[in-house]
């Protein structure tokens, strides 16, 4: 049976149904195919519809759901992406305080190349030693003002913009509660990175509120405007400032850096420190980039910029174009802010951090941290091109920096932080044995705290969330009040799962953790520790001496 033979029985079929409900009904519908028919023959953008009409906008509709059919009914769990379902189930469960057990055991391929493993200790640190949480490590010793950090995970750059009110104030308090600290990405510190979430108004203070609102308007002679109703602040999170190429809330009329705003707000305790934005993983070699249609005035207001068309970055500093002027501007943001300041990058040729290394090694001067981000980053809008194809993978981009820096012997006077589809508290260990000090999270946080459900709409202002859009009738779905507790939840569990991995390898803080505790599968049934893919420099043993404190 042909294909045309098909649709003439089927739609032979719904005609008898239709007239059977309502002659009208059919009569309509007979019509509008007919007019569909006839346009569809004559236009000529379209082969399929030419050559098929009316029929061929089947075509085009079950390609616009095509995403939303593979994610929930056709895909293997293991192929969904960026995060597989059981990674994604494994987000919601310890956002929502859920019980992470499963039963029968891993539905991973344990053998499969490339799978990795963390190899545990014969002789797991006891829990009768009482080890229940993890130490802080301090950035920025030489500092005037060190940043102790509590926590060995946090939330990665995310702007304002990008990000709407609502998601940036349940990120901030969940921050908070949690003891984690969060940075603005390249979009400005806004009022509610300092401020989080407001608590929820009781009715009926909300409904005394709205009637005398009416009444002041009604009869202004007799009854005075009330103020407006404000919740109690829950608070904000200690804030990390990333600073971009466009400088956005920190800028001149002119574009030149403001210094004198810099120095203003580092004089606030929540701002711990500064990161100088190089790349980002999922856009290396361009700028920032917000669509038009979610730039509201209140963010054109934050970030200095104007309404109506995209905001791109630009894709270099005007500061500096090489390490020494790099390390001169790093050094000036040091003296002015007293406070830690760092530079974020992504993986590509060794070239360039050893020629960091070196500079700090020879003037004993430098960066307090380094944010190393993988090409496997995300991002609200970025070039397929770039996405797909810039720079390394964290996992390969890690050894190399931390070598570098071990070489030139200045391994222990930086802080290495690390991000790109970071989730669960295995990625956590096995990116910390490889060299990271910290990791920092962003898709994982908004799939756990936020309710993220991957629909790929970031760059759309229709993220159905509410979390990447400025538009209200999908904000309004999201609640603050209720997610900022979700969020405090996921990296409350993150570290919980991470003390327990580190108990198995006979660890008590996650920076014991070396090469040697990971292994890989190179080839079906060949096993080799990280430390033989990626050796340490000669006579280097994996150990580091951070700066930390219990």
């Amino acid at each position: 049976m042909d294909m045309f033979r098909t649709i003439h029985i089927a739609g032979l079929i719904l005609a008898v149904v239709l007239y059977l409900l309502n002659p009208w009904l059919l009569a309509g519908l007979a019509i509008l195919a007919i007019l569909v028919g006839i346009h569809d023959r004559v236009q000529n953008v379209h082969a399929i519809r030419r050559n098929f009409p009316f029929v061929g906008w089947g075509r085009y509709i079950f390609e616009s759901i095509g995403d939303e059919l593979r994610q929930y009914w056709f895909l293997p769990d293991e192929k969904v992406r960026p995060f597989d379902r059981e990674k994604f189930k494994d987000l919601v469960r310890t956002g929502k305080g859920l019980p992470d057990a499963i039963g029968y055991g891993s539905e991973r391929d344990y053998r499969a190349t490339g799978e990795v493993h963390l190899l545990p200790s014969m002789f797991p640190v006891p829990d009768s030693e009482g080890i229940n949480k993890l130490p802080a490590i301090v950035i920025g010793k030489k500092r005037r003002v060190p940043y102790v950090c509590a926590s060995p995970i946090n939330i990665s750059g995310m702007s304002f913009g990008a990000l709407s009110e609502e998601a940036v104030r349940a990120l901030s308090s969940g921050a908070l509660m949690s003891d984690v600290h969060m940075l603005t990405g390249e979009g400005g510190l806004s009022p509610y990175h300092l401020e989080g979430v407001r608590e929820k108004i009781p009715f009926n203070s909300l409904v005394a509120w709205k009637l005398a609102t009416i009444l002041s308007t009604v009869a202004p002679r007799y009854w005075r405007k009330p103020p407006k109703l404000l919740g109690n602040k829950i608070g904000g999170a200690r804030i990390m400032v990333q600073l971009g190429p466009a400088k956005f809330g920190f800028r001149t009329a002119d574009g030149e850096l403001d210094w004198a705003k810099l120095v203003q707000v580092a004089q606030s305790e929540q701002i711990v420190g500064f990161e100088i934005k190089l790349a980002q993983g999922a856009k290396p070699g361009q700028g920032g980039l917000l669509p038009a249609a979610k730039i509201t005035p209140e963010i054109a207001a934050v970030r200095g910029i104007p309404m109506g068309i995209d905001c791109k970055s630009p894709n270099a500093w005007d500061e500096f174009n090489d390490v020494p002027s790099l390390m001169a501007f790093i050094e000036r943001l040091q003296e002015a802010t007293g406070k830690p300041v760092g530079f974020k990058m992504v993986g590509g040729s060794p070239n360039f951090i050893r020629e960091v290394a070196a500079y700090m090694r020879d003037h004993g001067k430098g960066p307090d941290f380094i944010t190393l981000d993988g090409g496997e980053g995300g991002t609200g809008a970025a070039p397929m091109a770039l996405a797909d194809m810039m720079g390394l993978p964290v996992m390969h981009a890690i050894p190399m920096v931390d070598n570098a820096l071990r070489e030139a012997g200045v391994r222990d006077d930086v802080v290495l932080i690390g991000s790109g589809k970071i989730a669960t508290a295995g990625d956590i260990a096995v990116h910390i044995a490889l060299g990271l000090d910290l990791v920092n999270m962003a898709r994982g946080v908004l799939i756990g705290g936020l309710g993220c459900i991957q629909a790929l709409q970031c760059h759309t202002n229709k993220c159905p969330a509410g979390i990447a859009t400025q538009d209200p009738r999908y904000r309004r779905g999201l609640d603050p009040t209720v997610k900022f507790v979700r969020v405090a939840s996921l990296f409350n569990g993150r570290k919980k799962g991470l003390l327990l991995l580190l108990k198995s390898c006979g660890k008590r803080t996650p920076w014991e953790l070396t090469r040697h505790d990971v292994s890989i599968v190179v080839e079906p049934g060949k096993e080799i520790t990280m430390a033989e893919r990626y050796p340490y420099p000669s006579g280097d043993s994996g150990k580091r001496n951070p700066t930390i404190q219990w």
